[in-house]
């Protein structure tokens, strides 16, 4: 059965989650990344850790065993679970009611680190300048209006320490380049993005989980330097790590520093 394009995504997700949770273990963890089962899950989250977060702020993290790392929208915890065996400590935040059934599989995993918090859609209750990383994977891409996306770019400013990094994923123009290997198709797809999306981004009405927000990579770069960042880098992420590698994801992901 086809599900209902909503209007009200906040609480579409909440719903879905609920009724993931009422299917058991495995439907909850793997509602997030469509692994095979709970195990697979958590793997999945510790490779997509290592090459999609790790990696491209690495230059900038040094003692991490000292630090603060947050999470924008942790789901079941399978990426914040790897991101506890580096740092000091974890924080992850999400609008879902499932922080118990969380914090129970990673107690279970050995993981007494981390501390999470339920959040509103926009603002992250945590003090200002108090973490030294900030990340999120496929979680921007679900949000429903730009306005919503500006705000967490600005609570990611306010919540990072001077000289603190964050690298944020958001939904790219990928017509034709996701899940193929083709370069060629990468910088077409960047190309017609410069052309369709003017305003720099694209409010799609979808289904819940279904991509919400397209936004050019141009947009990010402005939007992080008028609040105050500097931009470091840019990446694409991959569509399924350590699978496939080589075939291009449908997120790009900006990589930002707060001045010292």
């Amino acid at each position: 059965m086809r599900r209902e394009i909503i209007k009200n995504h906040l609480l579409g997700f909440k719903n879905e989650i609920s009724k993931a949770k009422s299917g058991g273990k495995d439907t909850f963890f793997t509602w997030f990344n469509s692994a095979k089962d709970t195990d697979a899950s958590f793997v999945r989250g510790a490779w997509d850790f290592a090459f999609h977060i790790s990696l491209p702020i690495l230059k900038y993290v040094d003692n991490p065993e000292t630090k603060t790392i947050l999470e924008i929208g942790y789901g079941g915890g399978r990426i914040l679970a790897a991101a506890s065996r580096h740092f000091a400590k974890v924080i992850g935040v999400d609008i879902h009611e499932e922080k118990l059934f969380v914090e129970t599989e990673l107690k279970k995993r050995g993981i007494k680190n981390a501390v999470l918090l339920k959040g509103n859609g926009s603002n992250i209750s945590t003090r200002s300048s108090s973490v030294d990383i900030v990340y999120s994977f496929i979680v921007l891409q679900h949000i429903e209006k730009m306005e919503l996306f500006r705000k967490y770019f600005k609570e990611t400013f306010r919540i990072l320490k001077p000289g603190g990094v964050a690298i944020l994923y958001f939904a790219r123009y990928c017509r034709f380049s996701k899940g193929r290997s083709s370069l060629l198709l990468y910088w077409l797809d960047n190309l017609l993005e410069l052309i369709l999306l003017r305003r720099g981004f694209i409010e799609v009405p979808s289904q819940v989980n279904d991509v919400n927000l397209i936004v050019s990579v141009n947009y990010v770069k402005n939007l992080s330097e008028k609040i105050g960042f500097q931009v470091k880098g840019l990446v694409v992420s991959r569509i399924r790590v350590p699978d496939g590698i080589n075939l291009y994801g449908g997120q790009h992901g900006v990589v930002i520093r707060k001045p010292l």
